[in-house]
């Protein structure tokens, strides 16, 4: 097939080839114009895709020799005659029957007339010139004409070929030119696509970079680490031999001072120098006005003029490239400023200036936020402290506490300990934990120790205690839960007697044996559901030390409670005495000081072997004229402990009121006297069967009775009573040495 719209000189030339070789080919003259006539119709197709087996691609066809003629489709017969034309090609328009275009190819002896479908342009019309030539040459044998025409006919087709080659070469040259100048664009887009794809790239790598440190820095809130993190990360992306960053610090007074962090170099480096002045050098940094950057920042006017350095001290690293971004927060505070240098000269390009401004922006959010964080922090854990006991020193007993706020997040919590001194060398030890955190924790905290205090000062037992703090957790502070263990350690008689509310049991380790968990019944959290908590009893003997401490100390989200309560009795077992460098070690062995989740509180007590009380009892009958005996027991006793005259004549004085109250008072057969020699009191103790409590009466002035316990209060630090399980005991403390 050949396309009229799309032909190329090489089928231009296979087209009149096969039309001369169809003509020259047939046994006569009317069969070589039928096979040509037909080789057209098949063979040539229009721009509208007529031709071959889609029909002819011509309105009609006309052909014409040595007397012969064949038409295809048949013109009118005027059409015919007039379009009769010279030797060539003639493009015709004809509006009178149904063809857009018609080519006439004349010769002496032949016509060939065709009314094409498709408008044809000039080189399209070579095509008929050839093929015009190559029927005539092909039609040669069959006119029987002589050398001379043959000749001519050859010339004829000889100049059409070179006029389709003419046109055919010029239409390449063009074509080429064309190429080239494509080319030549192509080549220029695909560099200008390089330079964006690169800019792009570049620009990537540089967000890429920002984001990392940005998520890098954002996640740290500890103000040290942020200046750091920072020095080095500025320092690495602007390829600076050593960085610093120069920050300003305020204390907890208020006072402004400037720190630094270094980075490339070692600290000492710089340890000698004087911290920079605002020079013209440093000063737009220091006042957040604007960036400077310079390839030799020793050639710039501003350099080296302020006596006594000119430029930088004796012995300081030598600074050539220099570049310098302030630290800025989002409230126009300068906060400090990046310093980074070189040796050499016109090391940091627009590029470095573009990461360390972006680095510096990242490095204020992340400052700002630590600073937020830290002044938050410090007012949570001082609310915290505020409200936590001060745990009082007692003679004969060894105390060390600690309370650590959980090292992540600013809420505080509602872990407690607390430590209670009661009466005749009895003390309670406390430990709780209010569920949750936040000022709502930390406050019904308050209100329970608070609480256990009051409760305490009652002499109530561990298991009335809870009970009552339990009754108060659910009227009054319905909305909030608590674990607590409360102990009554009695340092006379070596016994621990407690109740525990859903808390962690107590440790106990004597020096050179296994520790011990103390273990009992377990109620259920305070503040859930009504409960007779019961209290456990046991030995404690002198020299063991007692350890109280909350969930935060042991619980971990990777491991169980049994083993990580193994473990503390391992930590515990290597600590028997306690000491703050013993606690501190063994909360260290226990958790991650930075990085624990939960507040820590921890009571650790004990009672030294060489200081256990004395203690004497004697039992009379309920007589007032058994007072004397009494005095004469309580006054030898004393003298054999060696106790001075003096304190043995005010504690002989408070015993007389005691007794001689219970034998006159109350209903009772049989009165017993207690003696303790306590390292700082005397501690007298009047028990009797009737549970009636005493009270002051305020005497009238010519009263002669009701004076008993006001003397007894004269005479002692601290008087008061409890009640026992089969009645009551009036005590009262008197020191050893008068105030």
């Amino acid at each position: 097939m050949y396309d009229l719209n799309s032909l190329s000189l090489s089928e231009i030339v296979r087209c009149g080839t096969d039309v001369r070789a169809a003509a020259a080919a047939a046994h006569d003259l009317p069969a070589a114009l039928r096979a040509v006539a037909a080789l057209l119709c098949d063979r040539i197709r229009d721009g509208d895709g007529r031709g071959g087996r889609d029909g002819p691609a011509f309105a009609w066809l006309h052909l014409a020799a040595g007397g012969e003629a064949i038409t295809v489709g048949g013109p009118p017969a005027a059409g015919a005659a007039a379009l009769a034309a010279p030797r060539g090609v003639t493009l015709h328009e004809a509006d009178d029957y149904p063809v857009r275009v018609v080519l006439a190819v004349g010769g002496a002896g032949y016509r060939l007339l065709a009314g094409v479908t498709a408008r044809l342009d000039p080189e399209t019309a070579q095509l008929f010139e050839l093929i015009g030539g190559n029927l005539w040459i092909g039609l040669q044998r069959h006119l029987g004409t002589g050398p001379a025409e043959r000749e001519e006919a050859l010339g004829d087709l000889l100049a059409a070929v070179e006029r389709a080659a003419a046109l055919q070469a010029t239409r390449l040259e063009q074509t080429v030119a064309e190429l080239g100048d494509a080319a030549g664009r192509l080549r220029r887009s695909q560099q200008e696509l390089r330079e964006r794809e690169a800019r792009l790239r570049d620009e990537t790598s540089l967000v890429e970079a920002l984001h990392a440190v940005g998520t890098d820095l954002s996640s740290e809130l500890d103000v040290d680490r942020v200046v750091q993190r920072a020095t080095d990360v500025a320092t690495s992306l602007t390829g600076a031999a050593f960085g610093s960053f120069f920050y300003n610090v305020t204390d907890e007074v208020g006072e402004s001072y400037l720190l630094y962090t270094l980075s490339g170099v070692p600290r000492e480096s710089f340890a000698k120098f004087p911290m920079p002045r605002n020079t013209k050098v440093f000063d737009p940094t220091f006042r957040g006005v604007g960036h400077l950057r310079s390839d030799d920042i020793t050639k710039d006017p501003r350099y080296g003029r302020n006596e006594p350095f000119f430029g930088v001290p004796e012995g300081h690293l030598p600074v050539v490239s220099y570049l310098a971004v302030p630290v800025v927060s989002s409230t126009g505070e300068v906060l400090g400023g990046f310093f980074f240098g070189h040796p050499r000269p016109a090391r940091f390009t627009a590029r470095h200036e573009r990461l360390a401004v972006g680095v510096a922006a990242h490095a204020a959010v992340a400052l700002d936020n630590a600073r937020m964080y830290l002044r938050q922090r410090n007012a949570a854990v001082e609310l915290q402290r505020s409200l936590l006991p001060r745990i009082p020193r007692l003679d004969g007993l060894e105390v060390v506490s600690r309370y650590l706020p959980a090292a992540k997040g600013v809420e505080v919590g509602g872990d407690w300990v607390d430590l209670v001194p009661l009466s005749a060398g009895r003390v309670a030890l406390v430990v709780g934990d209010v569920m949750g955190k936040g000022i709502r924790a930390a406050a019904v905290m308050g209100q329970l120790r608070t609480a256990i205090r009051s409760y305490a000062s009652l002499d109530l037992s561990p298991g009335r205690l809870m009970r009552q703090l339990n009754t108060l957790l659910a009227t009054d502070l319905d909305t909030e839960m608590a674990t607590c263990l409360y102990a009554v350690y009695d340092l006379v008689h070596g016994t621990l007697s407690y109740a525990n509310a859903g808390h962690l049991p107590a440790v106990g380790v004597l020096e050179g044996q296994p520790s011990r968990l103390l273990t009992g019944p377990v109620g259920p959290p305070l503040g859930t559901v009504d409960f007779p908590y019961t209290e456990q009893v046991v030995a404690v003997p002198p020299g063991e030390a007692l350890l109280l401490y909350t969930d935060g100390l042991v619980e971990r989200r990777d491991s169980n409670i049994e083993d990580r309560l193994a473990h503390l009795q391992v930590r515990v077992a290597l600590h028997p005495r306690p000491s703050l460098a013993a606690l501190d070690d063994l909360v260290a062995g226990m958790v991650d000081p930075a990085h624990h989740e939960d507040d820590i509180a921890v009571l650790y007590v004990r009672q030294p072997p060489d200081e256990v009380p004395l203690t004497a009892r004697a039992t009379y009958p309920a007589s007032a004229e058994r007072s004397r005996t009494a005095r004469r027991f309580v006054e030898q006793t004393l003298l054999g402990w060696g106790v001075p005259g003096e304190r043995v004549d005010t504690a002989v004085s408070a015993v007389a009121e005691l007794f001689a109250n219970a034998a006159t008072h109350a209903r009772t057969r049989t009165v017993e006297l207690r003696l303790h020699l306590l390292p700082a009191h005397i501690a007298v103790e009047v028990f009797d069967q009737d549970n009636r409590l005493p009270f002051l009466i305020e005497p009238a002035f010519d009263d002669e009775h009701h004076r008993g316990l006001h003397i007894v209060r004269a005479t002692s630090d601290r008087w008061g009573t409890r009640v026992v399980a089969d009645g009551k005991i009036v005590w009262a403390e008197i020191p050893l040495r008068p105030h």
